[in-house]
């Protein structure tokens, strides 16, 4: 096939701007910090090296800076990482506090975080192609510009229907920022450390989420929820003034898009969409009393199937559908999604238990700041020690981590607290920050195989698997944990026999004995249901690390039979 023609590249006159522009002195460092207009120089892509080229359309260049610049861009890149997720993180801690402050009941609380991955599930979809089209620097304006614009939004927020809102333009918004976090990471590393940056771009941002526990009941003290946007507004601009101020190298730019793209994208888009809206919604309206809920299915299953019959019959489709049905990729997808599922057992399992136990954010702040330093921990060893022989094995001690926590968490009782949790949480924590950052990279070998045109499949069926495993462990946790407590109590209050003396002298005290009554039957029904949702884990755990193990034994066989080949 005959190569495209790049619509400009980064060292024409007519497109760079300034500080991208080639060196006009050779007696001038090939890099500084201070360019005329206050931004990075970077050489034109003609003056770098082989190595330094861009690996793909779209991604930056990666030149060999000094140590001072380097620095600076990984400054940059933990900032975006964290901005990436703290947004998402304050409003998914705090939904009580914005359901009491709104006035909403919990299913319509319960749609906030729904709207925001109904968004931005399919946008890397397009964000992918856009940035191959038309280059970085629009693309970095655009998103920080869209995202300062819908936090500021939020601030003006009164009713359900402008937060809804707000939130769905939050998930447009802030789908780009995991991707500048990765590219200035990339920056921030040499050569043969760079999938470290990986590693630390979807690593750190899970340290917001516990941060987030930690201190948002003293900022909810100070102020009303709105004090909660005023933090991620200053992140926000923090963010951007240092991506204005250090700017990325420049990347290469194609015609990449079609008008095909904006017919079967939609279709794509709200069939996702309309998933999310089923998992986020489905245990609230229960699966089988709101009539919209298989009608947003079948909908939902018409249009992705639409747009997939019409991505297999394009010359230059969105998505490598005949890469996407090869078992390589269907291992990577499925230990992605499972991966995600396991993930749970924190957000929706422990803090659940705990709910139950009774146990505030004010009791539950210590264990979450353990969380906080594992995640940390799991992040920086993950990034010291990941090469591409270690990734499937670090996927492997990540799942053997959740599973032994889950184990661990299924002996829990009614004297259960938070500190009887630590170990657990603390491994649950370190495995989470190592295994995201492998798990792509099982896929990002595959394009680098096939060539770049397969890399929007990679990122956004990554996204997808992440988005939806999420939602599906949520529905799955909360479905499966409801549906125990009411055997479990079923159980309990069954064995209470009137005939014995015991019961009997409480029964005869009045309602209010037989109201605590089955106030403890509820509260044991529902810590036992909990034991019983960790031990589903637990299996879920093994099955996804023999699928691992077969997945890498398999990859080792086709490398040996590659290396014959070769010989």
């Amino acid at each position: 096939m005959r190569a495209e023609r790049p619509l400009s590249r980064p060292h024409d006159t007519a497109f760079a701007h300034p500080a991208s522009r080639p060196l006009a002195q050779a007696a001038l460092a090939r890099y500084s910090l201070a360019g005329k207009d206050g931004g990075m120089s970077h050489p034109g892509i003609d003056s770098l090296q082989p190595h330094e080229r861009p690996l793909f359309p779209g991604s930056p260049a990666t030149p060999d800076f000094s140590r001072r610049v380097r620095i600076a861009y990984g400054c940059v890149g933990l900032l975006l990482a964290f901005t990436s997720a703290m947004g998402t993180a304050l409003i998914t801690v705090n939904l009580p506090a914005l359901q009491g402050a709104l006035g909403l009941d919990p299913a319509q609380v319960s749609w906030l975080p729904t709207a925001y991955v109904m968004t931005s599930i399919s946008m890397n979809l397009l964000l992918v192609k856009f940035r191959q089209q038309y280059g970085l620097r629009l693309f970095v304006q655009l998103a920080l510009g869209t995202y300062l614009a819908a936090v500021v939004a939020h601030l003006f927020v009164n009713d359900f229907a402008s937060a809804l809102v707000v939130r769905a333009a939050s998930g447009v918004a802030a789908a780009p920022l995991t991707t500048l976090a990765v590219f200035y990471m990339l920056q921030a590393l040499p050569q043969p450390k760079r999938l470290a940056a990986f590693v630390l771009a979807f690593g750190l941002p899970l340290v917001a989420t516990p941060l987030a526990r930690c201190f948002s009941p003293d900022v909810l003290e100070l102020g009303q929820w709105r004090t909660l946007y005023l933090i991620e507004l200053a992140m926000v601009l923090a963010t951007l003034a240092a991506v204005l101020a250090l700017r990325l190298p420049p990347s290469e730019r194609l015609k990449v898009f079609e008008w095909a793209d904006f017919v079967t994208y939609p279709l794509m888009a709200v069939g996702l969409a309309l998933i999310c809206a089923v998992l986020g919604q489905g245990r609230l309206e229960w699966w089988f009393a709101a009539p919209w809920i298989g009608v947003a299915l079948a909908v939902a299953v018409v249009l992705i199937t639409i747009a997939l019959v019409l991505e297999w019959h394009r010359t230059n489709p969105l998505l490598d559908l005949r890469w996407a049905i090869t078992p390589d990729f269907l291992g990577f997808i499925a230990i992605a999604f499972l991966t995600r599922v396991l993930l749970v057992e924190q957000n929706g399992g422990a803090a659940g238990l705990l709910a139950v136990l009774g146990m505030g954010q004010e009791q539950t702040r210590s264990l979450y700041f353990v969380i906080m330093l594992a995640t940390l921990a799991g992040a920086i060893v993950g990034a010291l020690t990941i090469t591409p022989q270690t990734v499937l094995f670090q996927i492997m001690i990540a799942v053997v981590l959740i599973g032994a926590a889950a184990f661990l968490d299924s002996h829990s009782n009614d004297l259960t607290r938070p500190a009887q949790l630590y170990v657990s949480q603390a491994m649950l924590g370190f495995a989470t920050a190592l295994v995201l950052a492998p798990t792509l990279l099982i896929g990002f070998v595959q394009v680098l195989q096939r060539g770049w045109r397969s890399f929007p499949t990679l990122i956004v069926s990554f996204s997808v698997a992440q988005n939806l495993g999420a939602l599906f462990a949520t529905a799955l946790s909360q479905t499966f944990q409801y549906d125990r407590m009411r055997f479990h109590y079923a159980h309990l209050v069954g064995q209470l026999d009137a005939s014995i003396p015991f019961v009997a002298d409480r029964l005869r005290t009045g309602p209010v004995a037989v109201a605590a009554v089955a106030g403890q039957a509820t509260r044991e029904a529902g810590i036992l249901a909990y034991n019983d949702l960790f031990l589903l884990l637990l299996v879920i755990a093994m099955l996804t690390l023999i699928g691992t193990a077969i997945f890498t034994l398999r990859a080792i066989a086709k490398m040996k039979a590659a290396q014959r080949a070769a010989q």
